[in-house]
């Protein structure tokens, strides 16, 4: 008498058909009208009861309706949560007799013997409440006493019926309370009117005013509301496999086996990813010098690893050249058969469209080709996919690889199934922690991306202030040693002596008197001056003996000589920025960003069809139970035909509740992986600190070297 799994929602009543049982016999009178067993009339069969309260000539009639005066709070409770959700029998073994089996109260041989009692007493439909109340007085005879749950006892304890067990009113109770969608096969519609009615007046989570970013931080309310993947179908689960919760005394129990079983699930995910980069990089690209191509040139790109690939795969150096086609093609297969993964993404082939590539570009183009790979061989899934493994070792080229190979593009879980441990043991524990954490990171991925490019951006202009600063400290050493040669112009030296006057001009006459006398006194003015002007310097260099131009020159040189090593110090450093601090940066970057559109993809992939499949059995469900109530003899194509339409949409839902739960478990398992990128931002910093802390030691030396080589020399006074 159990529904099935695809419970059509029509009672399936083990007395009618379309056989005609209840007709009588050609020939015979009776009063009977042709009406299913629910109707006003009773059974023609006498129950015990009938045999003690009526003469044998009696049992034709009509029974006397039975009320109940004193109803159990119990009752009343069951019947209030209940009240929408039990129409039929299928109903009341799902919502209590089951759950009671599950609990331990009641035996499947007791459901049964109830059940017949039910039948046999004309307790239907269920939806009356008096009937209602009796069936649960029943069972709940049969709890108190196992055996006593028959009509008779029932009859004799009207005023008087025993409660239902406290432990099962909880749960139903509890169930209730966390039940956030009407019906369980609507993975997808958890959500109420009135909270799809606020999501037309939501702002956009995506809001990127600063006061908005810091409310989205602590905003875990609406977390069910940013995109489907976010939807909880445990409570279907459990539903459609006939599970759920129970009370029991061994909950305690249960929940330290499954926490220690939990940690060690989380444990082994976050250990197969190790991001950090404190070891030398498996993989190498660079470029091959001479481009390839008749018309269109290209650059092709020479990767060298030492990785073993594979099971069995070999040893040993290997080396492949790949052009970026290949690169974009790889990316774009992970894209299509990983699409709930992170994925790194691949630096532009070019900037602008015709523009040619400089050296620059094509340098952080080769640097972003190989962070890309070296994040995908770090990866516990592409590391073992063969399309990864044959892209690093395949020696030929990729097209023509390509060509002869047969490959899969279809999704990584296709023709998988969810494992029960997933729903019955990690998500109970973690699944609504895991929603809230990923819809409160979806939320603020965006703006902890926004600050790191910031963060970046400052690190890439101290790099070309070092730059700048080791020019400038080159143009220093050049200009003090010119200003080396001139300064003794100004500050004469015994060793600088001071330059003659120039000749003074002589003149001529037209007569050999006047010549001769003339020749004469300038020759002797020349004698006079020449004399005047050696004893002027003679003074002047004895005067000025005590000048320390010299030693101040010689000091110069020396600090001409720090500044020189300091400069290729900044230009270490500089590259020590550009090639290791910088791409460990953009490392960590990658990841945000591989996050960011794992988000976007799940949004956008993780759409299902259960609500419409819902409708559509909800109004197939409908027809059938008209046509099975109105004329189903000659409607009888019509309700098969019905009838498997229902099963095959139910089965159409189980499938996508599987790869629902499939895309959360693959997501989960991602986020997880995520976690570990966080030592990243340790590895960063520490090294970043260490490498400046030796760079200010180096400069210290150097400082303090200078310092004790021109302190004693350099003069401060005469």
């Amino acid at each position: 008498m159990s529904g099935g799994l695809f419970n059509t929602g029509e009672e399936v009543d083990p007395w009618s058909s379309t056989s005609k049982w209840n007709e009588p016999p050609e020939g015979t009178e009776t009063s009977f009208n042709k009406a299913p067993l629910q109707n006003q009339f009773p059974s023609m069969y006498l129950t015990s009861s009938q045999l003690l309260l009526n003469n044998a000539n009696s049992s034709s009639s009509p029974r006397q309706k039975t009320v109940i005066s004193n109803i159990p709070q119990s009752y009343e409770l069951l019947h209030s949560e209940l009240l929408n959700k039990i129409s039929t029998i299928h109903d009341l073994e799902y919502h209590i007799l089951d759950k009671l089996i599950q609990m331990n109260y009641i035996t499947s041989y007791q459901k049964s013997r109830l059940l017949d009692v039910i039948y046999e007493n004309d307790l239907l439909p269920i939806t009356l409440a008096q009937k209602f109340y009796q069936i649960l007085g029943l069972i709940a005879l049969e709890i108190d006493v196992p055996g006593s749950g028959d009509f008779v006892t029932l009859q004799f304890r009207l005023n008087n019926l025993p409660e239902l067990p406290a432990n099962f009113i909880k749960l139903i109770k509890k169930e209730e309370e966390q039940e956030i969608f009407n019906d369980p096969l609507m993975g997808n519609s958890s959500r109420t009117d009135a909270d799809q009615e606020n999501d037309a007046n939501a702002d956009d989570y995506n809001d990127e005013d600063n006061n908005n970013n810091n409310n989205n931080t602590n905003n875990r309310g609406n977390w069910n509301k940013v995109d489907p993947m976010l939807t909880d179908h445990s409570k279907s689960q459990n539903i459609l496999s006939g599970k759920t919760t129970s009370d029991g005394g061994n909950n305690n129990e249960t929940e330290t086996v499954n926490a220690k079983y939990i940690e060690k699930y989380i444990e082994d995910i976050r250990d197969e990813f190790k991001p950090l980069l404190l070891e030398e990089d498996p993989i190498k690209i660079k470029e091959v010098p001479e481009k390839e191509g008749l018309l269109f040139k290209h650059i092709n790109y020479i990767i060298t690893h030492s990785l073993t690939l594979g099971k069995g795969g070999s040893s040993g150096q290997k080396k492949v050249v790949r052009r970026y086609s290949d690169f974009a093609w790889l990316l774009d297969y992970l894209l299509q058969k990983y699409p709930f993964r992170m994925i790194p993404g691949l630096p532009p082939k070019k900037f602008t469209v015709g523009a040619s590539p400089d050296s620059q570009f094509l340098q952080r183009r080769r640097r972003g080709l190989h962070r890309f790979l070296n994040q995908l061989i770090k990866h516990p899934v592409f590391r073992e996919e063969p399309i990864v493994q044959s892209f690093l070792s395949v020696p030929t080229d990729l097209t023509t690889w390509k060509k002869q190979a047969k490959i899969d593009y279809s999704l990584e879980f296709k023709g998988e199934k969810i494992q029960t441990d997933f729903i019955n043991t990690v998500w109970p524990v973690i699944g609504e922690e895991f929603l809230a954490n990923w819809a409160l990171a979806e939320q603020n991925i965006k703006s902890v991306i926004d600050k790191w490019v910031k963060i970046i951006i400052i690190i890439e202009r101290h790099e070309r202030r070092q730059q700048q600063m080791s020019f400038d400290n080159q143009k220093f050493v050049e200009i003090v040693n010119q200003f080396k040669q001139l300064d003794l112009a100004i500050y004469p030296s015994e060793r600088s002596g001071a330059p003659l006057p120039p000749p003074p001009p002589t003149t001529t006459t037209t007569t050999t008197t006047t010549t001769t006398t003339t020749t004469t006194t300038t020759i002797a003015a020349a004698a006079a001056a020449a004399a005047a002007a050696a004893t002027a310097t003679t003074t002047t260099t004895t005067f000025l003996q005590n000048n320390d131009i010299e030693g101040i020159n010689s000091s110069l040189s020396s600090i001409g000589e720090f500044y020189t090593k300091s400069s290729q110090l900044i230009v270490d450093d500089s590259y020590i920025i550009n090639t290791k601090s910088l791409e460990k940066f953009k490392n960590y970057m990658d990841y945000l960003y591989s996050l960011q559109e794992l988000f976007e993809r799940s949004k956008r992939l993780s759409v299902n069809e259960i609500e419409s499949l819902n409708k559509r059995i909800k109004e197939n469900e409908a027809k059938f139970k008209k046509l099975n109530t109105e004329n189903a003899d000659s409607r009888g194509a019509d309700i098969t035909r019905l009838r498997q339409l229902i099963i095959n949409d139910k089965q159409e839902i189980f499938q996508q509740l599987n790869k629902d739960w499939l895309i959360k478990q693959c997501c989960f398992k991602e986020f997880i992986m995520f976690q570990e990128t966080q030592y990243l931002i340790s590895e960063i910093w520490l090294e970043w600190c260490k490498d400046r802390t030796k760079f200010q030691e180096r400069m210290t030396t150097l400082y303090d070297n200078l310092s004790n080589e021109i302190g004693n020399d350099m003069p401060t006074s005469r």
